[in-house]
């Protein structure tokens, strides 16, 4: 098909099926959008953006690529579209569980969903959601400190629900700041302004139900509508974990478009998901043991209300206006079941702590493009935003820990910690303005060598800082199938605000900071297969650390290293068949520099040596597909430890305490699973049954995320999933 004046276009009357659609236009760089999936009676609408080429008289000869590439990210870029996300196995449509396939990228287990990138933490990474700052985009992120190291178990985002992902693993443009690991830009689906789609689903943890389609109020605006709750009581009791606790989650979530004429478009986001967690004395007594007596109530709610206006300023240029407003509220509450001897619900129950955390934040982002004649491309933009934070952190009265290491004692008599209130306890109200601009340039020559120059400048109103980053990437071709590539630059990470409150010298704190150099190699073996190597080395300073568990105080006296290897090879869906392979050697360390811990430097948190992924998909014809996915990672660094006994002397009252010897110096077992996927569609003229099993662990080892020290017993409890089942059946209109 041809477009018309005002490059829309019509193809009319295809069959039910996943077409690749190839876009070219004289003047302009060619471009693949893969995945395009067309429902019978339904239109699909696609928006493709093309970038203006260099027109010189020398011949010039189009290779077909199915690989999307960004000329100002040339390392360690992936792009996910919404089938390739739904056809990941074990993902169950998660968008960051899919991400978690990804050479260089490491996870907490199956039952995570946050990732770590090349030796970093879950909370290192920058997450834009229509340009947007969020990173408040998981479920069930709470618990112990080990579990909330982890991060969160289940994405905001129903499946279907993000079009496209795009993952950069390092040495990232100016553009994006504040993180240092790496940044994950998502693209919520727009609505269907031609015709609906009604869906709803159903499996063993909940359901929801789906719209796009116009929104009948005018005629250029399209509505996509998502609402899910899940309630895991019931599949905790099946599985004979029900001493776990009460968790459930619901999340909301509408995106209207509206292409106001041929110059201007405007979009608005809104999401709202709370969740909530609650663990009871019922639980406790669940429990063969009886031995985890923690009682916690935790209800969170997450929001975001942001308007997107794109402006085309010319032939070359546009300009993206983003207005947002975010909110945080978290309330948590902790105690504990005192049982005696006999372990009867009769015996007290103990209140020690509470928290009120509520964080609001009202924003505006301007990002400027300007494409130039000459193969070059200018970008600018700033980002201002204005946080109002409210803490309130009450330890009730002398708490007791039963975990430390010889910094935190006081009193080393005793083999237990004691907290003091007045050491904690903290209840304020701040704002913060935090103000940043960036200004990156990209230029090509010779159709050979691309560079991009970039610098980025950040203002913290709390900390009264500012900082200066410098990035630059290259890339140059050697032929046409093979290019060589680039990457470092300044990365700053900023201090979490519940650190920074948490006690007044806090608030001079720095940035944590990362320096990145990364090389890489890529190939195209055939139109749809690439290979790409890459090594890269990460040196860190001023990191924060927190010398004593016995206060709040923390400091920047860290400093770290990181470095490896990521190879991969991709292969698009082509001929029916897709896949993946990737093998990931890093080494990631830290030194809290803490004087007289008898540790220098240790395994940071993440480090996992080797990380193996093979994924393969079989499309055995338009309605029917099958893949598999096996993943094999070194165990997560744990802590070596010894057990004190009775630490009380008292016979009638008998704890146990853990007292680290050495920082992460041993190791979990071995991660590996292997998961399964199978979809089946049944299309009845306009109307559809689609039907999804996938199975996370199909031979049910225990992979284990966590040791739990359990201090009424002395023993470590192994916590993790074996095999984990979820499927359903969803029906469309």
């Amino acid at each position: 098909a041809s477009t018309d004046e005002n490059g829309n276009f019509l193809v009319p009357e295809l069959d039910e099926n996943l077409y690749k659609l190839q876009i070219s236009y004289i003047g302009y760089n060619s471009t693949f959008k893969n995945d395009v999936r067309v429902v019978r009676g339904k239109a699909t609408n696609v928006t493709v953006e093309l970038s203006e080429a260099l027109v010189t008289a020398d011949e010039v000869v189009v290779t077909a690529n199915y690989f999307e590439e960004k000329k100002d990210a040339p390392v360690s870029n992936y792009t996910y579209s919404l089938e390739e996300v739904k056809r990941n196995p074990g993902s169950g449509g998660d968008i960051f569980r899919a991400i978690e396939t990804l050479p260089g990228v490491s996870s907490g287990g199956g039952e995570f969903s946050a990732f770590a990138v090349r030796g970093g933490s879950p909370k290192e990474n920058i997450i834009l959601v229509d340009n947007i700052p969020f990173d408040q985009v998981s479920h069930l992120s709470g618990g112990n400190e080990e579990q909330e190291a982890q991060g969160g178990r289940f994405s905001i985002f129903a499946p279907e629900l993000i079009a496209e992902a795009e993952f950069q693993g390092g040495g990232f443009s100016s553009r994006y700041g504040g993180k240092s690991a790496s940044y994950v830009s998502l693209k919520v689906k727009e609505g269907n302004k031609d015709n609906f789609t009604l869906s709803g689903y159903y499996d063993i943890l909940g359901g929801g139900i789906d719209y796009t389609g116009p929104t009948y109020l005018h005629k250029n605006t399209s509505l996509i509508l998502s609402a899910r709750h899940f309630d895991f009581e019931r599949v905790l009791d099946l599985t004979g974990q029900k001493d776990l606790g009460h968790p459930s989650f619901t999340d909301l979530i509408f995106k209207t478009t509206t292409q106001i004429n041929e110059n201007n478009k405007v979009s608005v986001l809104g999401i709202f998901a709370p969740e909530k967690y609650e663990r009871t004395p019922k639980h406790v007594f669940a429990s063969d043991t009886k031995a985890e007596t923690q009682l916690q109530k935790l209800t969170s709610e997450k929001a975001l209300l942001g308007i997107s206006w794109r402006v085309l300023t010319g032939k070359n240029s546009f300009l993206q206006n983003t207005f947002y407003y975010k909110l945080n509220d978290v309330e948590f509450s902790q105690g504990k079941l005192f049982l005696n001897q006999t372990k009867t619900e009769t015996d007290t129950i103990i209140d020690k702590f509470e928290t009120i955390d509520k964080q609001t934040e009202l924003g505006y982002k301007a990002d400027f493009s300007y494409d130039f004649q000459n193969d070059s491309e200018l970008k600018l933009g700033f980002e201002i935003n204005r946080q109002k934070m409210k803490n309130l952190y009450k330890l009730a009265a002398l708490d007791t820990l039963f975990l430390f290491d010889k910094n935190d004692l006081q009193d080393t008599t005793k083999k237990y910690l004691l907290l003091k209130p007045e050491n904690f306890n903290r209840d304020f109200n701040e704002t913060n303005l935090n103000f940043s601009n960036y200004a990156e340039l990209s230029k090509t020559f010779a159709k050979k060598l691309t560079v991009n120059p970039g610098l980025r400048y950040d203002y913290n109103q709390l900390t009264g800082k500012s900082y200066f980053s410098p990035r630059f990437s290259t890339t140059y071709e050697l032929t046409q199938k093979t290019r060589l590539s680039f990457a470092t630059g300044v990365f700053y990470q900023n201090p979490e605000i519940k650190i920074l409150l948490a006690s007044a010298s806090n608030k001079k704190l720095k940035n944590e900071k990362a320096y990145h150099f990364i090389f890489g190699f890529t190939n195209y073996l055939q139109k749809d297969l690439k290979f790409t190597a890459e090594i890269y080395y990460k040196k860190f300073d001023d990191l924060v650390v927190r010398p004593s568990r016995s206060t709040a105080i923390s400091t920047n006296q860290g400093d770290g290293w990181g470095k490896g290897i990521d190879l991969s090879i991709i292969k698009q869906l082509v001929n029916n068949v897709y896949g993946q392979v990737s093998y990931s050697y890093a080494q990631s360390k830290r030194n809290d520099n803490i004087a007289d811990d008898g540790q220098e430097e240790y395994n940071s948190d993440f480090n996992q040596p080797h990380v193996f992924n093979f994924l393969v998909g079989y499309l055995v014809n338009k309605n029917f597909s099958v893949s598999g996915r096996w993943k094999y990672a070194t165990g997560r660094p744990k802590d070596d430890f010894i057990v004190n006994e009775n630490v009380f002397n008292d016979e009638n009252n008998l704890y146990y305490s853990k007292e680290i010897v050495s920082n992460n110096t041993k190791r979990l077992s071995p991660y590996h699973t292997l998961n399964v996927r199978v979809d089946y569609r049944w299309q009845f003229n306009h109307f559809a049954l689609v039907a999804f099993l996938d199975v996370l662990d199909v031979y049910g080892r225990l992979n284990v995320s966590e040791e739990r020290f359990l201090e009424k017993t002395g023993k470590v409890e192994k916590q993790g999933f074996r095999i984990i089942p979820t499927g359903g059946m969803k029906v469309e209109f």
